[in-house]
């Protein structure tokens, strides 16, 4: 990395992590002030309960805060550098905006990282943690079938309480056998199961054929199936809580016949179009600036940058919603608003390239500044 590589990097860096640092904290004295009784009361009046939920809550916080944060940081960089005519020597020795954007790199590349962090591992760790304390925005989850799961695994189907199958103890079965053409072949009930590697062991079992046959009742009976309760209970979650892993496990099973899975593989693709936008989000500031004729215009640079921020992030909440609901294709839902922000960053800084007649790339000639 060149000296006024590290230079540019070393600037957003320490702006990030001060702006990153002042928002978060602010946040997270609001959520204090929200949810901090409830938490010393589960706590039986400990106020060092706040002190367990502080790291627990971080990690929700800091990815949804993490995008702005950003962009007022390079915004920031990008005033900083205006104002003290930094950009203009650049310009001067003939480094092009594109070149500027090119030597950020590394912020990207940490920038993409944290967040990539942040959502595959902290939050889907976390937010059943949160959860079981019933803060937050963690205090219901979306159950089907009023609490009770209905699982197709093979020709059969399962019933079974939601919360059974969270906690990994299936009880209270219903087990519908049917033929390779859909016909019911007989309907067992059982009140509870032990899951084993090559099937089920179900016990106070009542089998009725569905032909004129006599019911059967067995102390036990052996259904081999291989149902992994874990992963039916990802359906239990929202998608944005899943790491992608977890996603594409549903996506696989087809949602274990549970529901649909246009939210999951509509947060599938979100997961990975959000590295495109947030990269633009980190250059944009860069992107968008020019000389200065006046320190006014320091004011417009984050107008501009905070309005196209903004009208992003709305766009692409609508997508994603309605590639949840199904009313748009996942792809089209979860790309559409980053690959537009990305290339609209992408031509701003070529355009005005353009205007003032300097080259599109960085110059041979500033290569090692």
């Amino acid at each position: 990395m060149s000296r006024l590589g590290r230079y540019l990097v070393r600037l957003y860096l320490v702006r990030l992590a001060v702006v990153l640092l002042a928002v978060t904290g602010f946040a997270l004295v609001f959520d204090l002030l929200d949810v901090g009784p409830r938490v010393i009361r589960r706590a039986g009046g400990s106020a060092w309960a706040l002190l367990a939920y502080v790291p627990i809550r971080l990690p929700t916080l800091l990815t949804e805060l993490l995008p702005m944060a950003v962009l007022v940081a390079g915004l920031l960089t990008a005033s900083d550098l205006l104002r003290f005519r930094e950009l203009v020597a650049m310009w001067g020795a003939g480094l092009s905006r594109l070149g500027l954007l090119v030597r950020l790199w590394p912020v990207a590349l940490v920038v993409l990282g944290g967040k990539l962090l942040l959502d595959d591992l902290a939050v889907p760790a976390t937010v059943p943690v949160l959860r079981a304390m019933g803060v937050a925005d963690f205090k219901t989850v979306g159950l089907p079938s009023n609490g009770a799961l209905w699982v197709r695994t093979g020709d059969d189907v399962v019933r079974l309480p939601s919360d059974a199958a969270a906690m990994g103890e299936p009880r209270d079965l219903l087990i519908l056998r049917l033929d390779p053409q859909g016909r019911l072949l007989e309907r067992i009930e059982a009140a509870r199961a032990e899951p084993g590697p090559e099937g089920w062991r179900l016990y106070e079992v009542v089998r009725r054929p569905a032909a004129a046959r006599p019911v059967e009742r067995l102390p036990e009976l052996f259904w081999p199936v291989r149902l992994d309760l874990e992963q039916v209970a990802l359906m239990a979650k929202l998608p944005r809580e899943l790491s992608i892993a977890q996603l594409w496990s549903v996506i696989r099973a087809d949602g274990f016949g549970v529901g649909g899975t246009e939210g999951h593989r509509t947060w599938l693709q979100a997961r990975l179009a959000g590295l495109v936008a947030l990269w633009a989000t980190v250059v944009l500031p860069f992107a968008l600036v020019r000389r200065l004729a006046r320190v006014g215009e320091t004011f417009a640079l984050f107008a501009k940058g905070l309005a196209i921020g903004f009208v992003h992030l709305i766009g692409n909440g609508l997508l994603l919603a309605l590639g949840e609901l199904g009313l748009v294709a996942p792809a089209l839902a979860a790309w559409t608003a980053p690959l537009l922000f990305a290339s609209f960053v992408l031509v701003l800084a070529g355009l005005f390239e353009h205007r003032r007649g300097r080259p599109v790339g960085p110059p041979l000639g500033v290569a090692g500044a």
